[in-house]
């Protein structure tokens, strides 16, 4: 049987190639019905053509039509996948700036912190509206969110609506690959258990085919030696930012440590890894990424600004264009989750891969129903929590920090009310640094220079 697959934000450059892709990649969806449904009509139709032609190169029956209509493009749905940005670089650009002039630095600025904070006001009520049409049109469908700021956009549907819904990031698969790097084994090979929130997840615990991994993380950070002297079985892609830091001629595991400085604090320290990179992790403990240590400069976190964010759309426009001229359809995987999870719905053949669902025990640090980033597993009966895990310590009070940030700001977003802005800007750790007139006033002017798209909060 055929999976219905509707992608809202269809027209994406991002998104939508290598969604595509994936779908071909993947024999359970080769002849799957993709609905592409976005605002910019003239994207919508570059991505229809694309999907015809992706399936045209493989020899495929793979359907990609395109719908403006909103629910109409829900009509049969069994999968809705939301990847959106509302006001897309122009609102962003407060996000970033305006908290800068106020003497916060954000390495990313969608997930947490002011930025994260203000994204969330403008994307809950539209995915919302987005879920409504779901429940009303497809309600037996699953909404897959892609969309930053993850947790809190899943927590808004969950919490308002009874539509299934699950997040994916894959921030974890790149943490995979840097562990596979340091410890010389296949990425399949990890088995972590993962606990937290959607960019802030911890592994409490890493098996490598049955072994203690952090026995053996360890036992490499504390000879450094060895490390400067094995190469890794890849070279780091150009787009992860590394800086060689060993002095063999060979990237060495060295450089994966000494590239990922923060991770391999936190295990140190307390014991646990996280499972997004260092430019994400840094925004829910900001002492890493403050004036008195030049914004993380010696623990190499990496800053996009607004500037990379723009060269990464650039970046999305050139692999699109990659895409479309190739000769064939490549056979790379995205890196995303979005194909596995559904081939593991459709086939029924489970899969253990991280997922951000309602929290049933899972995290025990967090409460029943907050939205929380897990291993779960997929098969013919949906997606479950795997794992039941405590973050330990400082790392799980941080966790109960940001809790009650996203859980505030998911309220503001529905209800307009201004005075929980604050406070949630007053409570998240970023946000939180600020003197009190600052933050009130680094808050209203965020919420001015974004009015047009906070019209829950015109009164």
């Amino acid at each position: 049987m055929s999976a219905n697959i509707t992608i809202v934000g269809g027209g994406s450059y991002h998104w939508a190639p290598r969604l595509l892709c994936d779908f071909a990649n993947t024999p359970s969806l080769a002849d799957a019905r993709i609905v592409l449904h976005d605002l910019d009509g003239e994207r919508l139709a570059l991505m229809e053509k694309l999907g015809g032609e992706i399936a045209r190169k493989r020899g495929i029956a793979l359907q990609t039509t395109a719908e403006p209509d909103r629910e109409r493009a829900f009509a049969d749905a069994d999968f809705v996948i939301t990847c959106l940005s509302v006001g897309g670089f122009d609102s962003m650009q407060h996000d970033i700036e305006i908290p800068s002039r106020f003497g916060i630095r954000q390495p990313v600025g969608d997930s947490v912190g002011p930025g994260g904070i203000m994204r969330a006001l403008r994307s809950i009520p539209v995915i919302l509206d987005i879920a409504r049409d779901v429940e009303k049109v497809a309600p037996d469908a699953w909404l897959v969110n892609v969309t930053n700021p993850l947790t809190a956009l899943c927590r808004s549907v969950t919490r308002e609506t009874s539509v299934k819904t699950v997040g994916l990031c894959n921030e974890w698969v790149g943490g995979t690959f840097n562990l596979s790097l340091a410890l010389g084994c296949r990425m399949q090979d990890l088995d972590p258990v993962l606990a937290g929130v959607n960019h802030f997840p911890f592994a409490t615990e890493l098996r490598v085919n049955g072994e203690d991994g952090f026995a053996q993380l360890r036992a490499l950070m504390d000879d450094p030696e060895r490390c400067a002297a094995e190469p890794i079985w890849m070279d780091p892609p150009a787009d992860m930012h590394w800086t060689k830091t060993s002095p063999s001629g060979h990237w060495s595991k060295l450089d994966v440590i000494e590239n990922n400085r923060v991770r391999f604090e936190i295990l140190r320290r307390f014991g646990v890894f996280p499972g997004s990179g260092d430019h994400h992790s840094v925004e829910f403990m900001p002492g890493f990424v403050h004036p008195g240590n030049q914004y993380g400069e010696g623990w190499r976190v990496h800053h996009y600004g607004m500037e990379g964010h723009r060269a990464d759309a650039l970046a999305d426009v050139d692999h699109y264009e990659s895409v479309r001229d190739a000769s064939d359809v490549t056979t790379m995987p995205s890196g995303e989750l979005v194909a596995t999870l559904i081939d593991g719905i459709v086939t029924g053949k489970p899969r253990s891969i991280p997922v951000n669902l309602p929290n049933e025990g899972n995290v025990t640090n967090l409460p029943d129903r907050s939205v929380v980033e897990i291993i779960g597993v997929v098969d013919a009966s949906g997606v479950h929590g795997r794992d039941h895990a405590t973050v330990p310590g400082i790392m799980g009070e941080f966790l109960r920090r940001i809790n009650v940030v996203q859980e505030w700001t998911v309220e503001a977003a529905i209800t307009g009310d201004r005075a929980l802005v604050l406070e949630a800007m007053m409570a998240d750790p970023m946000g939180g640094q600020l003197a009190y007139d600052d933050v009130v006033a680094m808050t209203t002017e965020m919420i001015e220079a974004t009015a047009e798209w906070l019209p829950q909060f015109a009164h």
